[in-house]
């Protein structure tokens, strides 16, 4: 009987051990569709970040639809409707959802890790505006608060949306 008890202490302490294990790899190079609201007015598009490389393709509202903002480490291109033109970087308000969106992501690689609550995982990022707060789940992320404008940004990944 005691061979038992030993038995059952060793699994449990195994069980326990197993259970806290380090949170999934935040991936900071993702595509996904994304959803934010800036005063009235709600805003939608896709975005895919690979490195320092950022393209922000908007859909929402109508009057903004299709237009691309590709950034790059050297600064930012603006397409609309076959046209293009080189800007800089700091030439959009901060509180635009394009730079808010750039500014909470540039630094993403960064992130530390905060915890667990509702099966979501919890990063804080930290930004030349203060601390980013992102959601993750199994190490995709799911939302980002940028602290400058205050816009918290919902990611749908691609093949999610899909399914909807």
């Amino acid at each position: 009987m005691k061979k038992y008890g030993i038995i059952l202490s060793a699994l449990l302490l195994l069980l326990t051990l197993a259970s806290c294990g380090s949170p999934p790899a935040l991936k900071t190079d993702f595509s996904a569709l994304f959803s934010v609201q800036s005063g009235d007015t709600d805003y939608a598009g896709a975005l895919n970040k690979e490195g320092d490389h950022l393209t922000i393709t908007m859909k929402e509202p109508y009057t903004i639809s299709g237009m691309v903002f590709d950034y790059t480490d050297t600064g930012l291109s603006i397409k609309s409707e076959g046209h293009s033109t080189n800007a800089d970087i700091d030439y959009l308000p901060d509180s635009s959802v394009p730079a808010a969106l750039r500014n909470a992501l540039l630094y993403l690689s960064q992130a530390s890790y905060n915890g667990s609550q509702n099966g979501a995982d919890s990063y804080a990022v930290t930004t030349p505006y203060g601390e980013a707060t992102m959601t993750a789940c199994d190490g995709y992320p799911t939302g980002i608060t940028e602290p400058h404008s205050d816009l918290h940004f919902k990611f749908t990944a691609p093949s999610e949306a899909a399914k909807e």
